[in-house]
């Protein structure tokens, strides 16, 4: 998949309006194809930043097939069927905070009362607004951030070993691994100087306890939508 851009031709998604955020990658014979995809709600879409919450019980979709790699958490291209398992959120809502050009996407969970201590950052492509919600491409690798009770944060990575697992196998080569490993170091580097949106007010970002758990679309894995 190439390098995902803020598409200005496709309108913004108002807020509250259902949407798909799809990871699109090339799977072997299969082609380009929906990797996975979990289905949110719009809180921000605008020329700096894309906030979207999936609130419990969201419909997602993975691909579907026999699981290699670490504790059998991966399914290989070519042990892709070609269908998808349906499964939704579980959890708190969850709000993920994407800053346009960023390699990454700010997660960050809201049990109804307050945020919980723990952040999330995603490596991905940045974000692509499409007719149906926001493609982007997930890197495997992520970066945990935890609160610690003096109010400073522990940071570390995680899925380092689906990382090196895709790379035994050449799925991902060695100049996209550089790739991904200098997202993570940008990441971190953000965390521990305090930028945007950590130390931010996520307060107008607070999912809306009515908003019902939302479906994905029809068109959910077709592509060029």
């Amino acid at each position: 998949m190439a390098e995902a851009h803020h598409d200005e031709t496709v309108p913004r998604h108002r807020p509250g309006a259902p949407v798909a955020l799809r990871s699109v990658n090339t799977f072997g014979a299969h082609g380009e194809a929906v990797g996975f995809a979990v289905a949110g709600r719009v809180l921000v879409d605008d020329d700096e930043l894309a906030v979207v919450a999936s609130p419990t019980g969201s419909a997602m979709r993975r691909r579907a097939g026999r699981g290699s790699g670490p504790n059998a958490r991966l399914v290989l291209p070519d042990d892709w069927d070609g269908s998808y398992g349906e499964t939704s959120w579980s959890g708190p809502p969850v709000v993920r905070v994407h800053r346009r050009g960023t390699r990454w996407s700010v997660w960050r969970w809201h049990d109804g009362a307050d945020w919980l201590p723990d952040w999330y950052v995603n490596l991905e492509l940045p974000w692509r607004r499409t007719a149906i919600g926001f493609d982007s491409q997930d890197w495997t690798l992520d970066v945990i951030v935890r609160t610690m009770p003096d109010g400073s944060w522990s940071v570390q990575r995680e899925d380092e070993d689906e990382l090196e697992f895709y790379a035994s196998q050449r799925l991902w080569p060695a100049a996209m691994r550089t790739v991904i490993e200098e997202a993570g170091a940008a990441a971190v580097a953000d965390v521990r100087a305090d930028r945007f949106p950590f130390r931010a007010d996520w307060s107008a970002w607070v999912p809306d306890p009515a908003w019902p758990a939302p479906d994905l679309p029809p068109e959910w894995s077709v592509l060029g939508r």
